[in-house]
């Protein structure tokens, strides 16, 4: 583009100059003077303005899913003569959508305004590249690196649930049961016996069974199961033509299901993988103020391909087993079994795919009729 306007530029003065030598006269040299002059006013002001000038980026902390977001770039110190131009990206965290808006600012109009509008919840961060100052004819440009980015977390459009909870359990805060598949940590109840490994806690030989059978045998604790609700939110990408709109149903899924559980009084747990920290992040949400806070965190979240699924990320950080467990995915996640212990585990496939799991109730849904579809939910 540059490239052509000089072209442009050559040939005007080309001209002008062939004016003035067959037309001799004040108005030629007016022309001449004004093509020559103008731009290298124009040139030196572009060089002068690189060293002062300061660009602020300014956006909302936050806007609900499908509304404009208004954000504006403020650019300080740049003379007449010259135009500050940059483009303005944002890009999700969640679905990595990207957009981009083309803005210019000058001395005279140095607000520039653009518009962010995403189609999917969570946080997206809101940068400036390819800025540069340049002159007014776009005859020459000066890079210039702009460290300023911005947070705006989207808000999803939340709808009602109605949770009933499966038969014969009960939601209180203290448990009487303990996990027949897995060992845990509770001295109070014995899971099981087996032989000595090296690394054992000693404290837990038993040493008469151990007289007995001629052989250290070591008592393995019990894994009581909280009667509770675990909600685990799966952001691993599938690849898929629509994995956006899925990673947005499963998001907003599990943020009406929290929300609705709230209202109900029912004391839930909520994590999901926190891949900054390449750790499981997990909170108990008991009232409204632990919703809000939660759903703050939560909007955070990065998606990406793993070959860690939320299942084994949740066993990894965490030996707690949950009476009822609900998993948000985009696909059926790996390791829907670790999560099992004699408890009841729901997948809500945001995919709407019919896929089936051993022990595993999956209930699909899509982005489209979810409202309708989850309306009625039991867990």
């Amino acid at each position: 583009m540059m490239r052509k306007r000089r072209f442009a530029y050559g040939a005007w003065l080309l001209f002008a100059m062939l004016l003035y030598f067959f037309e001799n006269n004040t108005g030629t040299r007016t022309i001449l003077a004004a093509s020559v002059f103008l731009p290298a006013a124009s040139v030196l002001c572009v060089v002068r303005s690189v060293r002062r000038v300061t660009v602020h980026l300014s956006a909302p902390d936050c806007c609900k899913q499908g509304d404009a977001a208004e954000c504006s770039v403020r650019a300080e110190g740049l003379l007449l003569g010259a135009v500050l131009t940059a483009v303005l990206r944002g890009r999700s965290r969640l679905t990595g959508e990207e957009t981009a808006v083309k803005l210019s600012a000058s001395r005279f109009a140095p607000d520039a305004a653009g518009t962010l509008r995403t189609a999917h919840c969570g946080t997206v961060m809101l940068s400036l590249s390819d800025a540069a100052v340049q002159d007014w004819f776009g005859l020459y440009r000066c890079a210039l690196t702009v460290r300023s980015t911005r947070f705006v977390t989207v808000e999803p459009l939340l709808f009602d649930m109605q949770i009933s909870l499966a038969e014969n359990e009960t939601v209180t805060a203290d448990s009487e049961r303990w996990s027949s598949n897995h060992p845990g940590h509770d001295p109070s109840e014995t899971f099981g016996f087996r032989t000595y490994v090296p690394g054992d806690p000693i404290r837990q030989i038993h040493w008469k069974l151990s007289q007995k059978t001629d052989s250290l045998m070591v008592r393995e604790l019990g894994l009581p199961v909280a009667e509770e609700v675990l909600l685990l939110l799966d952001t691993s990408t599938t690849g898929k033509e629509d994995a956006a709109d899925a990673l947005d149903a499963a998001m907003t899924a599990l943020l009406s299901l929290s929300r609705s559980l709230t209202e109900q009084g029912i004391t839930h747990s909520v994590g999901w993988k926190n891949r900054e920290l390449a750790e499981l992040s997990l909170c108990t949400v008991q009232d409204q103020q632990d919703c809000t806070a939660v759903r703050e965190q939560i909007l955070t979240a990065a998606a990406a391909p793993d070959a860690e699924s939320i299942c084994d990320c949740f066993r990894k950080w965490s030996g707690d087993v949950y009476a009822h467990t609900v998993v948000c995915a985009p696909s059926l996640p790996r390791g829907l079994s670790l999560l099992q212990a004699g408890n009841r585990v729901t997948v809500l496939l945001s995919d709407g795919g019919t896929q089936s799991c051993g022990g595993v109730t999956v209930v699909p849904f899509s982005r489209k009729n979810m409202a309708q579809e989850l309306e009625y939910l039991e867990i």
